[in-house]
Parts: C-alpha cells; structure tokens; sequence
C-alpha cells in the first residue's frame, strides 16, 4: 500500500510533478483557501520547489494568489528525499519564504511582489483517507501516470492567515490531498466537497480525464467518483467500468456527469458559475516532458447529486452545495506566460 504522505519524487527515476494540498473554508462560507506545496522534476534540467496560497472571497468574486519558487538543486533533492513523508517536511527558500508540515501544524510565510503573507494553522485530523484508484494496479504501475489520494477528507483547521490585506482566522473545515504524476491528464475536471447542506458528513470526490498514451494518443474519458453518505461510501471507481460513465458536459467553469456502478446511480450537476461574478483562478502546471497545463479552480461551484438505487429508480438521496470546489483543465487552452498564476 502506498502511504498517503510518502514524498514520491524518492521513487521516480524519471520526471514528476507531485503536490501535496491543503483546502479550507471559514465558517461562514465567505472565504476559503489553498495551500500547495509542489516538487517538480523534469526529464532533462532543473526543477523548482513551490508554495502557493491561493484566497478566494465569495463576497467580491475576487481571488489572489502568492507564490514563491526556487530551483530544485541536488542538495534540496536530497533534502526531501531524506524527509521521506510530507508530513515531516520543511523548506526555506532564498527570499525568506518558508514552509513547514507536520502532523498537527500547518506554517508558512511567502513574500512576493505583491505583499508578504503568512498562514499558522493547527490541524485537527480524521485520518478519513480515500484511495480511489486500485492500490497494486495504479500505484506501482506505471500507468495511468497521474495518480491522486486524499490524505484527509475531513480536515479542521484553526489559526490565522493574514498579510497583503487579507484576514482570515479562526476555525476552517477542508481537506487534504496528495497528487503525482508528469504533469497533468490532457483534459480534465475534478471535484471535491465535504459541506453539503442536507448532510454535513458528506464526501465527494471525483474526476473525468483524458490520458496520453504513449504521447500518440489520448484515452477515451476515464472517470471514477466515491460519495460517502450517512457513514456509508458509494463508490463509482471500478477500473474496467471507468469509460461507461455517462458524461454528458466538461467545460472550463462546468462538470455534469451520471456515473454508474452495479446497484446505485449519481447524477452529478455541478456549475461553477460566470468567473466574472464568483472568484475563480488559475495557475500553470509544468509536464514533466516540457510544457504547460493551464488549471483553473473554483472553491464555490454550485451543485445538485442525486444518489439512486439503478434498477428501481428509486431517490436514496439528493444532496446540494454552494461550496464545491470544481477544477478543470481544457487541452486548448494555452499558458499566456511562465509564473505561476494565469487567468481564469
């Protein structure tokens, strides 16, 4: 088994992009948060160690994002490599920016050209771990080259981030996640939520993505999807079903999707809404191989799932959102510049 927190960049001979995330809304529902912590190694040349922080505000659809960056020498590989899991890693980069991950405490501080901003959060974990993709099929192999856990899907944070005119403090719900891959998929969308307003245990997690293979071709979609309700998970990510799900949209700022398993049906509607009104970004994400992937995110698409049992149409449950984080990446849509942050 794969551990959730192991820094995978120790076992790859050859390129990878891997991140390790951190996702959080205020209480209210106002303002929510990313934290990424990203290692990226190329085939040839030198790769670069990022922290981003990434504030979303509902209330004036705006977004801002801080980042800082350095070049991932022999010396600062080594340091990871001797780290071994995400949850026992620091860096300080040559401006005086910083990171810090442990267990229970979540620090940094990034000083950009657009202000100096700081986070200092206690975490609260579940330990609520969510290993989609087959274990000794997808993990070892090395196909499909983009590989996702959620380290936590239920995540309380408590502390402040504050700097650059922004404040946010107090109490934050969220999640963690552990990406790796050479980059990313050549189209795709995913979602995740754990605020449902019928039942605040709810979990959602699930993608549609194309693949390259062997860089002649791209797959057919492959999506899977796992909805934990009322305690109980519903899992729509059988490997050998994964092209059958129903997708019927995948646009930039929209995801609508019936996935499909032997007993139940979800529908999943999800509408991320005009980027002029609600608070989108967007950032480039390097492929191992050379180029960029332009991703954009919103933590406030709206939702509709609809759980129900497949042979007799009948409702198990309908569940809705305003706070569901939908990502997406459109093979046409190119990178305007080299940074880290690009337009919605």
């Amino acid at each position: 088994m794969v551990s959730p927190v192991q820094i995978q960049m120790q076992n790859s001979s050859r390129g990878i992009y891997e991140t390790f995330d951190f996702r959080g809304l205020t209480a209210d529902g106002r303002q929510a948060f990313i934290v990424k912590h990203t290692l990226f190694k190329p085939w040839f040349g030198k790769g670069t160690v990022t922290v981003a922080l990434i504030c979303f505000d509902r209330k004036t659809a705006k977004s801002q994002t801080f980042s800082a960056c350095e070049d991932l020498t022999p010396a600062y590989e080594k340091q990871f490599k001797h780290a071994k899991n995400w949850e026992n890693c620091s860096f300080a980069f040559a401006s005086g920016s910083f990171f810090d991950i442990s267990r229970e405490m979540l620090r940094g501080k990034i000083h950009s050209h657009q202000g100096t901003m700081s986070w200092n959060l206690h975490l609260q974990r579940q330990d609520a771990v969510l290993h989609q993709l087959p274990q000794g099929l997808c993990f070892e192999l090395p196909w499909p080259r983009h590989k996702v856990q959620v380290r936590d899907c239920f995540l309380s944070f408590h502390g402040k981030i504050q700097g650059a005119g922004v404040m946010l403090s107090g109490s934050f719900v969220g999640s963690n996640h552990h990406y790796w891959g050479d980059g990313y998929p050549v189209e795709y969308a995913a979602a995740q939520c754990n605020h449902f307003v019928e039942d605040e245990s709810a979990f959602f997690y699930g993608f549609s993505a194309r693949l390259s293979i062997a860089k002649l071709m791209t797959s057919p979609y492959i999506s899977m999807a796992s909805l934990k309700l009322h305690g109980r998970w519903f899992n729509f990510s059988d490997t050998l079903h994964s092209v059958r799900h129903q997708l019927e949209a995948l646009d930039n700022y929209r995801w609508r999707i019936t996935f499909l398993n032997a007993d139940y049906g979800l529908d999943v509607d999800i509408d991320g809404g005009n980027p002029r009104i609600n608070a989108w970004t967007g950032w480039h994400a390097e492929q191992s191989w050379g180029g960029c992937s332009v991703i954009k995110t919103t933590p406030f698409a709206s939702a509709t799932m609809t759980l129900y049992q497949r042979n007799t149409k009948a409702l198990v449950a309908e569940l809705t959102t305003r706070d569901i984080e939908l990502k997406t990446l459109l093979p046409e849509n190119e990178p305007q510049s080299s940074g880290f942050s690009a337009a919605p």
